[in-house]
């Protein structure tokens, strides 16, 4: 039989009470309702073990490619961030980037029913360096990505673009 209450739960074949941090801390307080459930849990059950409950298995993301990784690898990634970061990369009074940018992320809101998406696997497929080594393309400024071809190739299969851009992607 097991009991399954706030704070602990009571198992009684296992011989078992698994308590949360919050429940174990009341439970030390030789005043309150949680210490005298204990003892007489105790007294009650003296092979009774104590056990206290851990933290639940880290989520786990599937991406588009089949690989799992433990985070989302786009937390933290805002249009801001995206924006501010094109504008530093630019050379002074470029902003061939940034008008991309903006397309593109125009395209997303006057079509898409997930923009954000759109937009971040652009900017992930434009400046594939951003999370493990953002100041690679201060001195190495990639070729921009036709945003046409870049379409086609999200159409055609989703997880294409965490690829490498082709030749054609690039305009090269």
């Amino acid at each position: 039989m097991t009991k399954k209450t706030n704070g602990y739960k009571l198992d009684l074949a296992n011989q078992t009470l698994t308590m949360t941090a919050a429940f174990e801390t009341a439970a030390n307080d030789p005043n309150s309702d949680e210490y005298a459930l204990v003892r007489q849990l105790l007294n009650d059950f003296p092979k009774l073990k104590l056990v206290r409950k851990t933290h639940k298995t880290p989520t786990r993301y599937k991406n588009s490619d089949g690989s799992i990784t433990s985070h989302n690898k786009f937390k933290g990634l805002t249009y801001e961030k995206m924006e501010k970061y094109i504008i530093a990369i630019s050379p002074k009074n470029d902003t061939d980037y940034l008008e991309t940018f903006y397309n593109v992320r125009d395209f997303a809101e006057a079509f898409c029913t997930s923009p954000y998406s759109l937009v971040s696997r652009w900017f992930l497929a434009q400046f594939p360096m951003y999370f493990s080594f953002s100041f690679y393309y201060v001195e190495f400024p990639p070729k921009i990505i036709d945003f046409s071809a870049f379409i086609e190739k999200v159409k055609e299969h989703p997880a294409a673009i965490l690829e490498e851009p082709t030749e054609e992607e690039i305009g090269a």
